[in-house]
């Protein structure tokens, strides 16, 4: 048949060994002091800090009195996102919003010129205002607010064509106030 073996009687741990063990259990709840620590610095600094509102005035989605499900291509979303894009330079999908009558008046390059010849009514907008819009057949038009972070706010007025992809923008005239 097979040997027995016979069972080994463990060893007690060496003293390097619960050095080790110490050293290593010293090192976790000295990381788990310091992670305390920090959680409880960034909630102290961030109580009085509130998130700041929505930058987009999504308050036109919703008609009153109606349930009808929001147009994803409102007017008054798609002037928001014009005007941001064109705070943050992107002039190539901004010029992909206006109409193709405005197009046609309008070149890419003019419209470059004069978006950055008025980048100063774009800059450092902290949120939009645009509550509610009209339709009539296949135009629209809205009014509204740029406000700015460093205090103020811009009038704007735009006014909408539907094309076959949906809303594009006809006409946008913005003046700070």
């Amino acid at each position: 048949m097979g040997t027995v073996q016979t069972p080994v009687q463990a060893e007690e741990p060496r003293s390097y060994d619960l050095r080790f063990y110490g050293r290593v259990l010293l090192a976790a709840f000295i990381l788990i002091i310091l992670c305390a620590g920090f959680v409880t610095c960034s909630l102290v600094v961030n109580r009085g800090k509130q998130t700041g509102p929505a930058r987009y005035d999504l308050s036109s989605l919703f008609k009153a009195g109606t349930q009808a499900f929001p147009d994803p291509s409102n007017p008054c979303i798609l002037l928001q996102e014009y005007l941001e894009l064109t705070s943050r330079g992107s002039y190539e999908r901004a010029y992909d919003y206006l109409c193709e009558g405005l197009k046609k008046e309008v070149s890419f390059e003019e419209f470059v010129a004069n978006s950055e010849k008025n980048s100063l009514l774009f800059r450092d907008v902290e949120r939009y205002r645009f509550s509610q819009y009209g339709v009539d057949g296949t135009t629209a038009s809205t009014s509204g607010y740029m406000e700015y972070g460093v205090g103020g706010r811009s009038l704007v007025e735009a006014a909408f064509t539907k094309e076959e992809d949906g809303w594009r923008i006809a006409l946008v005239t913005v003046v700070y106030q």
